[in-house]
């Protein structure tokens, strides 16, 4: 699980910067791309908090 939530943080900042990109370029409105990078902001937010939180170490040893 680790591993999927990791996939996708690091997707996901891939994602963020996309929208910004296709802004310079002209093929994307502004309230498209904070729409995106909220999205995309979010999405990393709560991955990222699952993949580098530590994990519980067990009490029987």
């Amino acid at each position: 699980m680790r591993l999927i939530a990791k996939i996708v943080a690091l997707t996901s900042l891939l994602l963020l910067t996309s929208p910004s990109v296709l802004y310079l370029a002209g093929k994307a409105s502004l309230d498209r791309v904070k729409q995106l990078m909220i999205l995309a902001t979010i999405v990393w937010f709560i991955s990222a908090s699952y993949w580098m939180w530590p994990r519980p170490k067990n009490s029987a040893g």
